[in-house]
């Protein structure tokens, strides 16, 4: 027999009138994260700094934005994941831990589905924050 769950989802506990429901509100910022506990949120509105050229960065994530995903590439090594960018080429999708991977993979997939514009931070090399419209 299976247990109900002992909480409920924030909207039914809104419904239900229970007083603990989690909110929060954020402010616009010129930062790509905001730290809320253990967890990043990303801002609404995605940070305005144009690159000047698509050279790798090492060191400070550089901001590429407007691009277009034209491909995507994958092995069967782990974390070993590329999207190609067009007018730039392959980018390597953060490779620190397997959620990240499968996330940015998700994030260029659909913008590539989709013919959607991203914006991605390249630092050391690798995109390592995808913003998909």
């Amino acid at each position: 027999m299976a247990k109900s769950p002992v909480k409920n989802p924030p909207m039914a506990q809104m419904e239900a009138g229970e007083e603990s429901v989690p909110s929060m509100s954020l402010d616009s910022s010129d930062i790509s994260s905001t730290k809320i506990g253990l967890e990043a949120v990303p801002v609404f509105d995605p940070p305005s700094t144009i690159s000047g050229d698509n050279d790798d960065s090492f060191g400070a994530g550089v901001w590429h934005n407007n691009k277009k995903v034209s491909g995507l590439f994958s092995t069967n090594e782990t974390r070993n994941s590329h999207m190609n960018i067009v007018g730039t080429g392959w980018v390597k999708l953060a490779n620190n831990i397997d959620s990240a991977t499968e996330a940015l993979n998700v994030l260029a997939t659909s913008a590539k589905v989709k013919n959607s514009p991203i914006n991605y931070l390249l630092d050391g090399g690798m995109a390592t924050q995808i913003y998909v419209w």
